[in-house]
């Protein structure tokens, strides 16, 4: 037993569905987590957030607050001004994340992995980014950090695009992965005494993506394969708990969920073909198109921009035309069916239905969206929301819209999964973004007024 756990201990498996975890657990896959659930409660589920994209997910959760707030709408985004294409990072987000805010409150902080969390900000502890970061050392604050990191020839993260190529080699290198970030978090832990240890498990959704087909079809080569790498987490908990003690609050929690790829669907070729996006003769980026013949484009995933004079570079559609636009595209989304006749969206959201910004409780439908633009710089005018299923991609060039890759899995909505020990969380309906008041209020500090503390309900359509 630890004589000196954590004020709260967080471990994050990324992508890891609640219904997933239940399975495995039921199936003794995952001994330790199932005797945890024994001993306390079993798992919730939590929604995530839309769209369903791990690094806006967890720049909800470190923030408190939800997009319009935080600034972040996807794994990728549009340059300010231009039609270039850019990787939102922790620069771009804006408000406090959960380090800083205890590091004002003189709270020892330390938090490894975490997407959203690179570049570094100054903390009182150390802050070690996610998978965003080029390396170990240009990952960690204080920059020391980094020279131990690289000691130990630290994982940032495993080698995603390996799978493409030998889901073998993919397995190995994740497997390197975890040893190493288990190597990292034990000798962070033991170092000094923390309030806030939160480390993250990127693994678990890379895994999802390139392997719960296999899984879920008992596939002789690679279902064993996925149930030995959830032991293995399974194995880092239990050492985790050994390390904190029996009775030290605790967190484990994932994003999002996952469920098998039926499709992946080329949205921007389906726009192409319905008319809204007008490609360049020679295509170089999913935004090669021209700007006075498009009056809507998308980005990953679902994410629907109109083309609007006066806010995008060479936007074409005058604001009178907004809403008409919207209505329409969102009529012709609805119409996409895959090659068995099957609907693939199930709903279209407006922004306004999603996102709020300062001084809101919530989203407002109501609310004047082309007054709001301002705050709201990056979101997307609609977000189209998939079945379950059908992977919403880009393909401004593919020749089908429908197509089926080396991805075996995709992120869900509802599915999120949520345990918690010894720290109060609300009852009721659990969103990620909500998680950042009862951390606080587990050590002592009181969430201000900025965060979005307040549930509510899941648009209509989605659940």
């Amino acid at each position: 037993m630890a004589t000196s756990a954590p004020g709260l201990t967080v471990l994050s498996i990324d992508g890891v569905p609640h219904g997933l975890l239940c399975e495995l657990m039921d199936a003794g896959e995952m001994p330790v987590f199932a005797r945890l659930c024994e001993q306390n409660a079993r798992p919730r589920m939590m929604r995530s957030v839309l769209p369903t994209v791990s690094n806006v997910a967890w720049a909800c959760y470190t923030t408190g607050r939800n997009p319009g707030k935080h600034g972040i709408y996807g794994f990728i985004d549009r340059r300010a001004g231009t039609y270039e294409m850019m990787f939102p990072t922790a620069a771009n987000l804006r408000g406090p994340n959960l380090w800083e805010i205890l590091s004002d409150a003189g709270k020892t902080v330390f938090g490894m992995n975490v997407p959203s969390t690179y570049p570094p900000r100054a903390v009182n502890g150390v802050l070690i980014g996610g998978f965003l970061a080029p390396s170990p050392e240009k990952a960690a604050y204080p920059p020391e950090v980094g020279a131990y990191l690289q000691s130990i020839d630290y994982q940032v993260d495993s080698d995603a695009p390996l799978a493409r190529k030998s889901r073998e080699k993919m397995l190995d290198n994740l497997d390197l992965t975890l040893r190493k970030r288990s190597e990292a978090m034990f000798h962070f832990l033991e170092k000094q005494q923390w309030d806030f240890f939160h480390t993250h498990i990127m693994g678990t959704d890379r895994i999802n993506h390139f392997l719960l087909r296999s899984y879920r079809d008992a596939d002789e080569r690679f279902a064993p394969a996925f149930g030995e790498y959830y032991r293995k987490i399974d194995a880092l908990l239990g050492k985790l708990l050994d390390a904190i003690g029996p009775e030290a609050p605790l967190i484990v929690l994932s994003d999002h969920g996952f469920c098998p790829i039926v499709y992946e669907v080329q949205l921007s070729r389906y726009l192409a073909e319905t008319g809204w996006t007008r490609p360049t003769e020679h295509v170089t980026t999913p935004l090669s198109f021209d700007p006075q013949r498009t009056r809507a484009y998308t980005l990953i995933p679902g994410r629907i921009y109109v083309n609007l004079a006066g806010r995008e570079p060479g936007g074409c559609v005058p604001a009178e035309e907004y809403d008409q636009v919207r209505r329409e595209v969102t009529d012709d989304l609805l119409k996409l069916r895959d090659p068995e006749d099957r609907p693939v969206i199930r709903a279209v959201l407006k922004r306004e239905e999603v996102y709020w910004g300062k001084g809101s409780a919530g989203p407002d439908p109501a609310a004047n969206v082309l007054d709001a633009l301002p705050p709201y710089s990056s979101a997307p005018d609609l977000i189209a929301v998939p079945y379950d299923g059908y992977d919403l991609k880009l393909g401004l060039t593919a020749p089908e819209i429908f197509v089926n890759t080396e991805l075996e899995g995709m992120h869900t909505y509802e599915d999120a999964l949520l345990f918690a020990r010894n720290v109060d969380i609300p009852a009721g309906e659990m969103e990620i973004r909500l998680l950042a008041g009862p951390i606080l209020r587990t050590l002592g500090v009181e969430p201000g007024e900025e965060l979005d503390l307040r549930a509510v309900e899941a648009p209509a359509g989605v659940t």
